[in-house]
């Protein structure tokens, strides 16, 4: 017996092992491929006139200060935020709008109004209709993120006027004491005096708490912090797999079923509009490579010149060759003994550009 419970111990000392592991070992982030090439190595070329020229490589390999995304500066209003204004700014509108908004509202209203007037008696739906018109209603539901998968969120979403209604006759006639718990009930400040701010914080916590309900419902939730704007420092929430990580830090890819909150370092959340990703880093790295290769190509084409016109002409051209034309070339004009810089250089290339066509396909289909 004794000998069954230490197995059992030790079953779980392994667990805890592997969970501490994937959160707190440090998050191996993709790397720049440009700066660990090798050095050129002096080398000759002899010019038409004879004219032996010692000569190396020179590479600008550095794409300097960058970040994973453009940070957003919020729009100061001068007025501090109640906490339902704080939970609705952190909904993806965006994300809302791809996998929870299929149908437009002309869509919703031919699939589902005519069920939705045979529920509802025809006296109430007319006032109902006539406060809060049903298209002008389920739009401004639209633009303020309110998921519509199906027709009892089309259904709930309608007979919020019912309760809208309530609570804005209610509005007109209380005191100011009443008033105030009002206010209370939502955590609104006194600032909050008008009925228009009251029905915008009513609605955006309506649409909050459906938001949430539905990815407590659907999705699991991933926490990813992001250090200095420059590297993916933490996961943690429901654990992701080497690839799936690797496609959420490389293209910004977020797997099926996955709800991903980035992080600052102090565990702020950031904007939901920022999407952190190494893709368009990389293809700067690209850029860079295909402009040194050019570069070399012009560099040893001057060997080559003898008439000075001739030279400075070629110097201020535009590439002539292809990418593929160019490595020829440079390996006709080495003997065929090919730098190892220049190996590296062209192997580093055929991997960018295999991340340039993986993230064009991969975030087509995302979208």
């Amino acid at each position: 017996m004794f000998r069954r419970i230490g197995v059992f111990f030790i079953f779980i000392l392994i667990i805890g092992i592997g969970v501490a592991g994937y959160l707190f070992l440090p998050v191996k982030n993709p790397k720049p491929m440009l700066t660990n090439m090798p050095a050129s190595i002096p080398h000759q070329h002899a010019t038409p006139d004879g004219e032996l020229i010692e000569h190396i490589h020179t590479y600008n390999s550095s794409i300097g200060s960058y970040k994973l995304y453009e940070p957003i500066t919020p729009k100061n209003s001068g007025t501090k935020k109640h906490p339902i204004q704080l939970d609705w700014e952190r909904i993806d509108i965006e994300t809302v709008k791809k996998k929870y908004q299929p149908y437009s509202v002309a869509e919703m209203q031919d699939m589902w109004s005519l069920k939705y007037d045979t529920e509802i008696p025809s006296d109430r739906r007319k006032k109902l209709d006539r406060i809060y018109p049903p298209e002008t209603w389920l739009k401004h539901n639209l633009s303020l993120g309110q998921p519509f998968l199906n027709y009892a969120d089309y259904r709930t979403v309608l007979q919020r006027r019912i309760y809208m209604i309530n609570r804005r006759d209610l509005w007109r006639v209380v005191d100011a004491e009443d008033r105030n718990a009002m206010r209370n009930s939502l955590q609104l400040p006194p600032e909050i005096d008008t009925w228009k701010e009251y029905e915008d914080a009513y609605l955006k916590f309506w649409i909050v708490a459906s938001y949430q309900s539905l990815l407590a419902t659907n999705t699991e939730t991933v926490y990813v912090t992001i250090e200095d704007g420059k590297t993916f420092s933490k996961f943690a929430g429901k654990r992701l797999s080497r690839k799936e990580k690797y496609e959420l830090m490389m293209f910004g890819v977020i797997p099926e079923g996955i709800h991903v909150v980035y992080l600052d370092v102090h565990e702020e959340p950031l904007p939901p509009g920022i999407k952190p990703r190494f893709y368009e880093l990389y293809l700067k790295e690209l850029e860079l490579a295909y402009s040194n290769v050019h570069n070399i190509v012009s560099e040893h084409e001057e060997f080559y010149t003898s008439n000075t016109t001739e030279k400075k002409k070629s110097s201020k051209s535009t590439p002539k060759y292809s990418i593929k034309e160019s490595f020829e070339l440079l390996q006709d004009l080495h003997w065929d003994e090919f730098p190892d810089d220049l190996q590296s250089l062209q192997d580093a290339i055929s991997r960018l550009e295999k991340i340039r066509l993986e993230g064009e396909g991969k975030m087509k289909k995302s979208d």
